[in-house]
Order: C-alpha cells, then sequence, then structure tokens
C-alpha cells in the first residue's frame, strides 16, 4: 500500500470517528435543552415539524440531522441556532444550581434592549453593583 492511500484512509477513521463525535454531542446538546423546556420528543417533534422518533434517533447521536431541520428544532425551543450548535464545552457543571441554570437560559435568549436594560436593573438592585 503506497503512504498516500495510508494517509487517505487513516483521515477516513479519523473524519468518521469525528462525525460521530459531533452527532452525539450535538444529540446531548438537544436532550439537554429539551428536558429543561419540560418538553418530550413527541412534543418537541410536533413544535419543530419534525417526527418524536426522529428527534430521539438525533438526541442518541444516530441519524444526521439537516441545517434546515436544526433551525425549525432551534425555533421551536425558543433559542438561536447558535445556541443549538455549539459545540464548545457544557456550560453545565455539577455543582451548577438549576434555578441558576434556568435564569441563564431565560436570559440568553434573544431580548430587546429595552427588555435587558430592565433585567439589569432588577438584578442590580437584588444583587446590588458589581463596580
Amino acid at each position: 500500500m503506497r503512504q498516500t492511500e495510508l494517509i487517505h484512509q487513516e483521515g477516513d477513521v479519523m473524519s468518521e470517528r469525528a462525525v460521530k463525535h459531533v452527532r452525539r454531542t450535538l444529540g446531548d446538546r438537544l436532550r439537554n435543552l429539551r428536558k429543561e423546556r419540560g418538553l418530550s420528543q413527541q412534543r418537541l417533534g410536533q413544535r419543530s415539524g419534525l417526527s418524536g422518533k426522529f428527534i430521539g434517533e438525533v438526541e442518541r447521536g444516530e441519524k444526521s440531522v439537516s441545517v434546515d431541520s436544526l433551525y425549525h428544532v432551534s425555533v421551536a425551543l425558543d433559542i438561536p441556532l447558535r445556541d443549538l450548535t455549539d459545540m464548545g464545552p457544557a456550560r453545565r457543571s455539577k455543582g451548577t444550581n438549576p434555578e441558576v441554570e434556568k435564569l441563564l437560559s431565560l436570559l440568553s435568549g434573544p431580548r430587546k434592549p429595552e427588555q435587558v436594560r430592565r433585567a439589569y436593573e432588577v438584578l442590580r438592585a437584588m444583587f446590588g453593583s458589581s463596580r
């Protein structure tokens, strides 16, 4: 076997592993976001125009999902598409308070500047200024 063939084959193996990792990571992220919102796979499927069975297959990393379907899921979850597809480390740690996670989820969605300003004022009044 020539060296170029070996490199190509090794690249294919690495590429396939990377794809599986991305599917699993995306599936885990989707499952966590769905559960945070108290939705079943079936209900998320209905809201996004997909089947609940397909949602489950994506969550388990068994199926790939199109960008169009990801967009519909992000709309159904009421989050920006980038939040669904962020492949960075999970934001949640073992010691994180679930109520804090709910608050962060609420604040991280798309908001009007006036809403952000009012939320800031309320939080500043509750916890004091950090300046």
